[in-house]
């Protein structure tokens, strides 16, 4: 039987011109063999024709697409709506909202090995971003009296490296049970004339085929069936790399939901136009987050007649969906290609060599689904409440900035409960941590201080920790 599946798979990918994969075939070891046919038997032959397909369509794409401004609600018109922050605050004690991170990402470009997720980052007890989020989740679930379910979309590199971080931290006080991982799916990578590549381990070459994959990832493992059962309407959706994302945001959930929206995303203004976020915009009369790689230089720097910038407004992956819509997508979004250099495994009699190869890597953006949402929002939010990005190790949306977003923020809520904050060239003076457990916003933190911990806190005169 295992030489009869061996012919099969060979003579299937053979018949698509991939005669390259099986090179010195005769002398491969066996776990090479093993590790390309299972991989080649697992990958959807539609899929690859489909990827095919949409390759030579992007090479000859001209990429002429009308390109228009799409103006946000502004954050003093949605934050002041009352009917709004009761609608959301209706919908999340009564269990209708759910949770989900994109936390697929890796910390090497932060000099760290593991999944991002993991990483040390809060100002004095260096809490991970996880643990963050699950003390956010944790004082929303006693807030309202209710379970709320998170749902941790993984790649399939760091599923296991995730789940053991979570159960050897006991789920920083979460029910297990409300805690859910999945993994994303993979795409083949393809050189610009279509060939399949080897990886070193002598599979496939693949990588993670985006956030866009999400709906797909959702279907795939049960969790949108689990997410169903339990009554969830409405997902939050926000990225691993952000600590400062809020959640619950009960205004912004209830404001999505009495617009009929399908899918909701915040914004914030860019502070320079070559800002690496998202700008959002019509693309051929459609609501689309442009990523900034396929913005051209002029649109970026162009500016309307009072000197702004045109499209000043980019997204930061924080996003609502209604679950039906979210469902209804599959995985039918756009494809996206990046060409890059990979180190991929050339077959050869000697044994074979790992060499550099231009590649393209396929991917799709959740974002897509806005062309073809029931009435997209765009809702315009603070960049210093909302969005301290971890991506590099030094420099912008850095270790030491996403720190500082934080402690500014911390720092921020006292002064506005009365606490005096000493400040040099802008900044605090000393490091400041509240955790979600004591305090998820400004009005909270005032109550929390009030009633835990009367007249004791009126200055900041050293490094202060509130759990």
């Amino acid at each position: 039987m295992s030489g009869q599946r061996e012919s099969r798979i060979i003579g299937q990918w053979r018949a698509r011109g991939q005669e390259h994969l099986f090179a010195s075939w005769r002398r491969r070891s066996a776990e090479k063999k093993k590790a390309l046919l299972n991989d080649l038997d697992s990958l959807n032959v539609d899929l690859y024709e489909h990827l095919l397909r949409q390759l030579h369509r992007q090479l000859s794409d001209t990429g002429q697409h009308r390109i228009e401004p799409i103006p946000p609600i502004s954050e003093a018109e949605w934050r002041e709506d009352e009917a709004g922050r009761r609608k959301g605050e209706e919908l999340l004690a009564a269990g209708k909202a759910a949770f989900l991170t994109v936390a697929g990402g890796q910390g090497s470009r932060l000099g760290f090995e593991g999944p991002k997720g993991c990483f040390p980052i809060s100002p004095i007890r260096d809490a991970s971003i996880f643990q963050i989020f699950a003390e956010k989740l944790l004082a929303a679930r006693k807030r309202y009296d209710r379970s709320l379910y998170w749902y941790i979309m993984t790649s399939p590199l760091n599923l296991e490296q995730t789940r053991l971080f979570f159960e050897s931290n006991a789920y920083f006080g979460l029910p297990e049970e409300e805690v859910l991982f999945f993994s994303q799916g993979l795409f083949p990578t393809l050189t610009v004339q279509g060939k399949l590549l080897l990886a070193e381990d002598g599979g496939l070459f693949q990588n993670p085929n985006g956030h866009g994959g999400t709906s797909a990832a959702l279907q795939d493992s049960g969790c949108l069936d689990h997410m169903s059962v339990r009554g969830v309407e409405e997902l939050f959706y926000f990225q691993v790399d952000n600590p400062l994302v809020r959640i619950p945001d009960p205004h912004f959930l209830g404001v999505h939901r009495l617009q009929d929206s399908q899918m909701s995303s915040k914004v914030i203004e860019k502070t320079y136009p070559e800002e690496k976020i998202g700008v959002i915009g019509y693309v051929d009369g459609k609501p689309a987050v442009i990523e900034y790689s396929d913005f051209a230089e002029e649109q970026m720097r162009a500016r309307d007649e009072q000197g702004n910038l045109l499209y000043s407004h980019g997204s930061i992956a924080i996003h609502l969906f209604n679950l039906d819509f979210l469902a209804s997508h599959g995985g039918r979004l756009p494809l996206h290609t990046t060409q890059k250099k990979i180190r991929t495994w050339i077959p050869e009699e000697g044994g074979g060599a790992v060499e550099e190869r231009e590649a393209i890597k396929f991917e799709m953006f959740i974002f897509d689904a806005l062309a073809t949402a029931g009435n997209p929002l765009f809702f315009e939010t603070s960049r210093e409440e909302e969005f301290a990005p971890l991506k590099n190790r030094t420099g912008r949306d850095s270790i030491e900035t996403c720190r500082q977003g934080m402690i500014n923020l911390y720092s921020r809520w006292l002064k506005s409960c009365g606490v005096e904050v000493p400040m040099r060239g802008g900044r605090p003076i000393h490091r400041v941590e509240i955790s979600p457990t004591f305090a998820w916003d400004a009005k909270s933190l005032g109550e929390s201080l009030k009633h835990r911990l009367p007249y004791t806190v009126n200055r900041i005169d050293e490094d202060t920790l509130l759990v």
